[in-house]
């Protein structure tokens, strides 16, 4: 959506209130969520009641918004913001929000993009390349494989299809495969650097194919630079936030995962993971 016919919605908290409705953000409720009663109505202001079990609640209830106390109209500029990954420090200001809340906002989202990228199961499958890579703040010490207080992130990108990527422990070859087998459907023509790790591949069902880097990067169709241009794509947006805690990196890493994916249609993608994860 055009940020004119946005900010013409966020006008007002009528339109706000139907636009987060329509787009599944917030629900309609035809009965009580206590009793199951029909008989429902509107109290006060963003309030419904059951005239069956007498109890009330808010319309915002079951949703992202549920303890949120900030205006419709607030809530869906920041949802446009956070698209435009415009940071915190910058948004809340531009919101007119504290800091803390518009923190809280972003925050939420990253989680509702978490729970919604890890509901994947959908096997990648055709011609897909896989690596490794390894996140981190600047240390002394080896880069790349055997990299110290790192975080090892395993990615595997199908091409002209998604990307998936996970945290692992580490990078052997047991991890790997069990990661593979989760991910990828057997039969599929597998494109590798010449890591030993990758060496079983075959035997589970596999077609394999590597590229030894240290000579070239590509021999016609084997390659790994889509999944190494993720890679890039992933730490060049990492870079903005100034450090990511160990905790929280997940949260980052899977947002990246999901706008590489829905990159084509982004804010349709986001409000229907925000529709579905209450």
């Amino acid at each position: 959506m055009k940020l004119l016919e946005l900010l013409q919605i966020a006008s007002s908290e009528e339109k706000s209130e139907e636009f987060l409705r329509q787009k599944g953000v917030l629900k309609t409720f035809d009965s009580c969520p206590f009793c199951s009663a029909k008989n429902i109505g509107k109290v006060r202001r963003n309030f419904l009641k059951c005239y069956n079990c007498r109890r009330e609640w808010s319309i915002r209830k079951d949703s992202i918004l549920q303890d949120l106390k900030i205006p419709f109209s607030k809530f869906i500029l920041a949802v446009k913001l956070f698209i435009l990954e415009v940071p915190v420090n910058k948004a809340y200001k531009e919101l007119d929000l504290a800091y803390n809340t518009t923190h809280k906002i972003y925050t939420r989202l990253r989680r509702c993009i978490y729970k919604f990228v890890s509901k994947d199961d959908q096997l990648l499958s055709g011609e897909v390349e896989m690596d490794e890579s390894y996140f981190g703040g600047k240390r002394k010490g080896n880069r790349g494989r055997g990299a110290k207080n790192k975080i090892p992130v395993f990615g595997i990108i199908e091409r002209n299809g998604k990307v998936k990527v996970e945290i692992v422990k580490d990078v052997s070859a047991e991890t790997l495969l069990r990661e593979t087998i989760k991910k990828v459907k057997r039969g599929s023509l597998i494109y590798t650097d010449k890591f030993r790790s990758y060496d079983s591949l075959v035997m589970y069902g596999f077609k394999h194919e590597r590229i030894d880097k240290s000579v070239k990067f590509a021999n016609g169709k084997v390659y790994i630079n889509g999944i190494e241009g993720f890679w890039s794509y992933a730490k060049e947006r990492l870079l903005k936030f100034h450090g990511v805690s160990r905790e929280n990196f997940v949260y980052y890493l899977k947002e990246l995962e999901f706008r590489y994916n829905y990159r084509d249609n982004i804010e349709d993608s986001l409000y229907v993971c925000l529709g579905g994860i209450f």
